[in-house]
């Protein structure tokens, strides 16, 4: 989490991840950090708008998702998520219901590390699983160049 953090760092990440889907590649912050990241368009603003990102870094795969308040007046809490992912044509990664606190200027939210074929296009959803909220899904798909 703090590889990404450091990646995509606060306002300045959300604002970079706004907009269609784009393959970028990330400043490197450190020896860790080698892979493109792509993210899909937001889901639908609820109480928190949601990004889903995919690292590639040969075939090493990273899903994620970024989870940013849409309130000035957010008060920083814990939010429950749901993230899951799949190899287009293979079963799905299986997902994960990761808790983090989501501080006002918006959190990542790490999950599933996998590898994936050369060629292979992987998905990713991403969104709100907090009881009341709406989900606000968003989804990104990109090919494993490697």
């Amino acid at each position: 989490m703090k590889r990404l953090a450091a990646v995509l760092a606060g306002t300045a990440g959300l604002a970079a991840l706004i907009g269609t889907q784009t393959a970028v590649a990330a400043p490197v912050s450190g020896p860790e950090f080698t892979g493109v990241i792509t993210c899909g368009s937001p889901g639908a603003p609820g109480f928190l708008l949601t990004k889903a990102c995919i690292e590639v870094t040969g075939n090493q795969v990273n899903l994620y998702g970024h989870a940013a308040p849409t309130s000035p007046g957010w008060q920083d809490q814990q939010v429950r998520f749901k993230l899951s992912g799949a190899v287009i044509g293979s079963p799905p990664f299986g997902g994960v219901n990761p808790t983090t606190l989501v501080t006002a200027g918006g959190n990542y939210v790490s999950g599933i590390t996998t590898t994936a074929p050369c060629g292979a296009t992987v998905t990713v959803e991403f969104s709100v699983d907090q009881w009341g909220w709406p989900p606000s899904p968003a989804t990104a798909s990109t090919v494993v160049s490697c």
